[in-house]
């Protein structure tokens, strides 16, 4: 038997004759399965099935949870091997023959688990179309094991072998020879063109690309394979003068400017590989690619091993967890997009193995580095399927960890109806140089020490904010602060303007200097909290309300003893 079989029996099958099929609840076997060295598939296709070792691996086939995407990768990977599948199909064929030796007990148990497996088959179209066995004699060999069994256990069996009939009834057995989305042979076939199953051949995707400015803002995070190829609309350029119409409009066109950004050189990498030209400098390719099979990464992630052709390959490179490469194996008329995940444990294996999560084709916002293939499992069994085939590998100069989040930020702002930050001045531009609304009329003297660090720090250290930094009771011109020149400017703009863009390469203090200014705000937090704004509301009215002052101080002195008021009140 299969060893990770004979494991997964004895871990979740302990006692076969003294279960009932009835009470036996389907347990998570898939993991076991799954995650055995070398990849499920290829270990099943090297394994010589016997008839008990076959029955065994049903039992446990039909106790897989149903409607989970593992439990469908599990199904196919059997399904996938034509050893397994065409030895299935014969003891469908021969199962009264096979189960009448049997005692009443087991006889029952088997019946029950074979009729689940059928059941479970039929349920799925891609593993409906994948198996190719014989659903209507196996329900009438079924009924007549069924009939041979004692009253009680027969009545137990009965209501799978009813639905079985129906199933067959409602769905047909598959044709004889009819299409599957899995390869029939032990040879390897190129990435998939199959659009039913999320795959879209780069040849035949001329007429798909031109929609791809009507999908707008719904655009994938992940470039579609025809993207790769034959590109798209050009994004909607940047406005620098003038407004955009719409929260939808800005959104939806630096959606599209960030996105193209990397797809774009990759793109042309593709081409450049398909021209017979070597890559620029900053893509790496890779032949000679192989994937071994199928492998659990982290709780629900379904992960494929990749190995190159030499065993530093991958540490030469630039891969880590969250880059994205693009395979082919056929020329590049078709590839995929992966994710690298596990990059630790793959280094710990020193072989040129690479862990990837197969993305679905023009994933959304819902594609991780982990697990996105699960959510479609009839392909990522269909590269287990197509192990042998040797693949050419693309390694982007950019980074897609630095993409992803900032593209999965701008689609959930798309589908945020409260309202965008900044709208007014990311929209239309309002008011970029009005002072921010924490610096209220008469609030603006904020006490600067956590900016000049570099000074005593005892007493306070007022200043006017929104006016050239001098001490407000005189002094002149501050100094001490461990800012440079750069970024004491952007200090003092991002601390005096409603809107500031600071911007710099990395280790220029960016981080330092916003740093700074949160500290600045929070020691200042008297002068802009709710609580704050509140009572200079009160005291101001209560100024308002005070007798008027001598007929003889003009109206201005008059307007600033008031507000001088509320302000020593508030």
């Amino acid at each position: 038997m299969l060893p990770a079989l004979r494991a997964a029996y004895a871990a979740h099958i302990t006692d076969l004759d003294a279960s009932s099929a009835e009470d036996a609840k389907p347990v998570p076997i898939s993991h076991t399965l799954l995650g055995v060295a070398g990849g499920l598939r290829s270990t099943i296709a090297a394994t010589g099935w016997t008839e008990g070792d076959l029955h065994s691996s049903v039992v446990l086939l039909s106790r897989l949870p149903p409607g989970d995407a593992l439990s469908r990768l599990t199904l196919l990977s059997f399904l996938a091997v034509p050893q397994w599948r065409e030895f299935a199909a014969h003891c469908a064929r021969n199962l009264q023959a096979q189960l009448g030796p049997l005692s009443d007990r087991r006889k029952e148990l088997l019946l029950a688990a074979w009729l689940s497996f059928a059941l479970a088959v039929l349920a799925e179209p891609s593993l409906r179309a994948a198996a190719d066995l014989p659903f209507r004699h196996l329900a009438e060999d079924g009924e007549a094991v069924r009939r041979t069994l004692p009253y009680e256990a027969s009545q137990t069996v009965a209501p799978l072998a009813r639905r079985l009939v129906s199933s067959i009834s409602a769905h047909g057995p598959p044709r004889s020879g009819a299409a599957s989305p899995l390869p029939r042979s032990g040879t390897a076939s190129p990435l998939p063109g199959a659009a039913a199953n999320g795959v879209v051949s780069l040849s035949a995707a001329a007429a798909a690309a031109s929609d791809s400015a009507a999908r707008g803002a719904a655009l994938p995070l992940l470039p579609r394979t025809e993207e790769l190829r034959w590109g798209g609309a050009d994004p909607p350029p940047n406005r620098t003068v003038g407004s955009y119409a719409s929260r939808e409009e800005y959104i939806r066109t630096h959606f599209s400017l960030l996105r193209e950004d990397f797809v774009r050189p990759l793109r042309d990498a593709i081409g450049t590989v398909r021209r017979g030209e070597a890559p620029p400098r900053e893509v790496r390719l890779h032949k000679g690619v192989r994937i071994e099979g199928t492998h659990i990464g982290e709780p629900g992630g379904v992960l494929h091993r990749l190995v190159l052709p030499t065993a530093g390959a991958a540490e030469e490179s630039g891969l880590i967890n969250g880059s994205l490469v693009a395979l082919s194996s056929d020329g590049w008329e078709s590839c995929r997009c992966a994710v690298v995940a596990k990059r630790e444990a793959a280094r710990q294996r020193n072989d040129g193995s690479l862990f990837v999560a197969f993305q679905r084709d023009g994933a959304g916002a819902d594609a991780n580095s982990l697990g996105a293939a699960v959510e479609d499992a009839a392909y990522a069994c269909e590269l287990a399927v197509a192990s042998n085939a040797v693949y050419e590998m693309l390694e982007p100069g950019a980074y897609w960890g630095a993409y992803r989040p900032v593209l999965a930020a701008l689609q959930a702002a798309a589908a945020d109806t409260s309202g965008l930050p900044l709208e007014s001045v990311l929209l239309r531009a309002e008011a970029c140089d009005a002072p921010p609304d924490f610096v209220s009329r008469g609030a603006r003297n904020f006490d600067v020490r956590p900016i000049f660090n570099e000074t005593p720090q005892e007493e306070g250290m007022l200043v006017d904010v929104c006016c050239p930094w001098e001490r407000a009771s005189g002094g002149g011109e501050l100094a001490g602060t461990s800012l440079d020149e750069f970024q004491l400017r952007a200090t003092k703009a991002l601390l005096s303007h409603r809107f500031g863009l600071v911007q710099g390469p990395p280790g220029t203090g960016k981080t330092f200097v916003g740093l700074m200014v949160v500290r600045t705000l929070l020691r200042n937090a008297a002068l802009w909290s709710e609580e704050a704004a509140e009572a200079r509301r009160a005291a101001l009215a209560a100024a308002e309300a005070a007798p008027a002052a001598p007929a003889a101080a003009s109206d201005g002195s008059v307007s600033a003893a008031r507000e001088s008021a509320a302000l020593q009140a508030a």
